[in-house]
């Protein structure tokens, strides 16, 4: 039982480290493709770094979901019903 909790709570501390890694590299180059969006036009010109910010983001967000609000509980949750239903099939 220990060995498993161990497993599980390495599983989630490289998601999280995982997340903070990518959390960086959305920072950094999202504010690198806005100084080039400034000197580049500037703000009379369409804001074309808003689609990497907007669609990075939600990829972000799915990352943040998983290592920090899931951490693993629909999947325990799924294999104790599959457990569930194969020891009620094998009556």
């Amino acid at each position: 039982m220990e060995k498993e909790r161990n497993e599980n709570l390495w599983r989630i501390a490289k998601l999280r480290v995982k997340f903070k890694q990518s959390a960086i590299a959305y920072v950094l180059v999202n504010t690198l493709l806005v100084v080039i969006w400034y000197f580049s036009g500037g703000p009379h010109s369409f804001f074309w770094p808003a689609f990497s910010i907007f669609f990075w983001g939600i990829g972000l967000a799915s990352e943040y979901h998983r290592a920090y609000v899931d951490q693993g509980d629909s999947v325990k949750r799924e294999y104790e019903k599959m457990i569930q239903k194969n020891q009620t099939l094998n009556f």
